[in-house]
C-alpha cells in the first residue's frame, strides 16, 4: 500500500468521523430540546394542579360555611338557595365554554378539549336535574 493511499483512507476516516460526531451532537441537541419542552409543559401542568389545589381548598372552605347557614334556614330559603345555586351553575359552564376555546385553546388545546368535555357533560347533568 503506498503512503498516498493510506492518506487518502486516513482522512476519508477523519472525514467519516467529523460527520458521525456532527451527527450525534445534532441529535443530542434535539434530545435536549425536547427534554426543555417537556420540562416547560410539566412545569405549566405543576403550576395548573397548584391553582386547582387551592380551589378546592377555597371551596372546602364556603361549603363549610354554606352548610352552616343552610342549617339554620327555613324552608323557603333552603328552596331559594338550591335554585340559585343550580341557575348559577349553569351560568358557569356557559362561562366556561366560552372561555375555554379562546383562553386555554392557545395553550393547550389539549386541555380546553378536555375541559370541554367535562363541561359538556356536567351541562347535560345539571340540565337533567
Amino acid at each position: 500500500m503506498s503512503q498516498e493511499n493510506i492518506y487518502v483512507a486516513e482522512t476519508e476516516i477523519e472525514v467519516l468521523r467529523k460527520s458521525f460526531n456532527d451527527v450525534i451532537v445534532a441529535l443530542a441537541a434535539q434530545f435536549d430540546t425536547k427534554l426543555d419542552q417537556l420540562d416547560k409543559t410539566m412545569e405549566a401542568y405543576e403550576k395548573q394542579l397548584a391553582v386547582l389545589a387551592t380551589g378546592f381548598a377555597e371551596q372546602a372552605v364556603f361549603i363549610e360555611a354554606l352548610i352552616a347557614q343552610i342549617q339554620f334556614s327555613s324552608v323557603d330559603e333552603r328552596k331559594s338557595f338550591h335554585d340559585n345555586v343550580s341557575e348559577a351553575r349553569k351560568k358557569m359552564f356557559e362561562i366556561m365554554k366560552e372561555g375555554v376555546n379562546g383562553t386555554v385553546a392557545d395553550d393547550n388545546p389539549r386541555l380546553a378539549a378536555a375541559i370541554e368535555d367535562v363541561v359538556d357533560s356536567k351541562s347535560a347533568d345539571a340540565t337533567a336535574q
